[in-house]
C-alpha cells in the first residue's frame, strides 16, 4: 500500500509534534502530568508505534523511514529519562579567603553525585558605566581548576554547571564579599534526546533530497 505524498507529510508532522510534546513533558515542572495514567499510556502507545514503524521500515529496507521513526522513539525515551532521573542542585559559594570552610562548599540538600568542589575565584567584568558585562567563576576540582561564565556552562562527569547570578554576602568579620550562585544539573536524557533529533533531521533531509531527485 502506497500513501500519497501529502499523507506521508501529515504523518511525519504528527510524529514530530508528538515527539516535541514528549520532550516538553520531560521538563521537571511537568513531572506530575507525565506520571498521570493517561499521559503514560499515550507516551507508551506513541513509543510502541514508533518502534513498530521503524522495524517495519527496516524489514522492507526503507532506511530513511526506519531512521525517522527510530529518532522519534529516541526523543520519547530521552524525555522519560529526564522526567524520572534528572536532578538540579542550587549552589552558593562565597569568594572570601577568611570565610570558614562551610562557606566555600555546597549549600544544597546534598553533593551532586558525591562531588565536592571549592571556589577558586569569582570575577565581574563591567562596562565603562559600571553595569555588569560578564561574570565568571573558577572552580577547583581534584583534577584542576575549571572556569564557567554566563552562557558558557561547564560539563564534567555527567554534570552541567551553569553560572546563574551573584549577590553580596558578608564574611564572619562583617566584611562584604561576593557570593557566586550556580546551578548544577544532571540529566541522562539529554544525549538521547539530541541523538533522536539528529536522526529526525537526517531522515528529513534525506527524504527531501530523495523527493527532489525523483
Amino acid at each position: 500500500m502506497r500513501f500519497s505524498p501529502w499523507a506521508r507529510v501529515g504523518v511525519a508532522l504528527a510524529l514530530l509534534a508528538l515527539a516535541a510534546c514528549a520532550a516538553v513533558l520531560a521538563f521537571p515542572g511537568t513531572r506530575t502530568i507525565l506520571r498521570t495514567p493517561w499521559a503514560n499510556a499515550a507516551l507508551w502507545a506513541l513509543l510502541a508505534a514508533c518502534v513498530g514503524c521503524a522495524l517495519w521500515a527496516l524489514a522492507r529496507r526503507r532506511w530513511l523511514g526506519a531512521l525517522f521513526h527510530a529518532g522519534a522513539a529516541a526523543v520519547i525515551v530521552g524525555g522519560g529519562l529526564t522526567a524520572d532521573h534528572a536532578r538540579t542542585w542550587q549552589v552558593g559559594l562565597v569568594d572570601s579567603p577568611i570565610a570558614p570552610p562551610e562557606y566555600a562548599t555546597w549549600r544544597t540538600e546534598g553533593k551532586p553525585d558525591g562531588e565536592v568542589v571549592a571556589l577558586e575565584s569569582f570575577t565581574i567584568e563591567t562596562y565603562p558605566d559600571g553595569m555588569p558585562k560578564q561574570y565568571r567563576t573558577r572552580l577547583r576540582f581534584p583534577e584542576g581548576v575549571r572556569e564557567i561564565a554566563v552562557n558558557r556552562p561547564l560539563r564534567r562527569k555527567g554534570l552541567t554547571y551553569y553560572q546563574m547570578s551573584y549577590a553580596r554576602a558578608w564574611d564572619p568579620y562583617g566584611q562584604p564579599v561576593w557570593q557566586t550562585i550556580l546551578s548544577v544539573r544532571k540529566d541522562p536524557g539529554v544525549p538521547v534526546v539530541f541523538a533522536g533529533y539528529g536522526a529526525l533531521a537526517l531522515a528529513a533531509l534525506g527524504m527531501a533530497i530523495r523527493e527532489s531527485l525523483q
